[in-house]
């Protein structure tokens, strides 16, 4: 076998000028291609930013300024708001439930038109007959939260055979 002779030291051997001039050549090109990287993405960087300055102005423009209320425009919000909440807070559920107990065929509701603010209660429907009408206003006078129960109009289809009764009324409601 053939012995292998290694030498990590070395020697030195002279830096010739082709070397140092390699070296500069690498590294005019290096900051060459580092400079024209930067001015490229430099102008696209500012190019991006210009149209998110555009878009952001237009978000801007789109969007309503926040105004300022005075005393006077505050308390008239406060005011409607607790309109619609006090019409929001009116006992539908044991209005609605008055009605549903006595759904017994005999008479149909139409129209329920409710004015909360009134607290009064618009009703028409239509009766099989004159009897039924009756029955259905009496016991709409006998509901404890029910009042001044008032029977505006009544009319007897005469063309239908069963001769059914439509008829208007009107009814307050109590305070919750």
């Amino acid at each position: 076998m053939q012995r292998i002779d290694l030498d990590f030291s070395g020697h030195c051997r002279p830096v010739g000028v082709a070397r140092w001039l390699g070296l500069g050549l690498g590294s005019v090109a290096l900051a060459t291609v580092i400079a024209w990287n930067h001015w490229h993405w430099q102008s696209r960087v500012v190019a991006a930013e210009k149209q998110l300055r555009t878009v952001q102005a237009a978000l801007q423009a789109r969007q309503p300024a926040a105004q300022k209320m005075d005393d006077t425009q505050l308390a008239a919000e406060w005011g409607r708001a607790m309109t619609v909440a006090g019409e929001l807070n009116q006992p539908w559920d044991k209005l609605f439930a008055t009605f549903e107990a006595q759904a017994t065929g005999s008479v149909a509701l139409l129209t329920f038109e409710p004015d909360a603010a009134k607290r009064e209660l618009v009703l028409t429907a239509e009766a099989r007959n004159f009897e039924a009408m009756l029955g259905f206003y009496r016991m709409l006078g006998q509901q404890d939260h029910l009042s001044g129960v008032v029977l505006h109009s009544h009319q007897v289809n005469s063309q239908d055979n069963e001769k059914p009764v439509r008829f208007r009324m009107t009814a307050k409601w109590a305070a919750n």
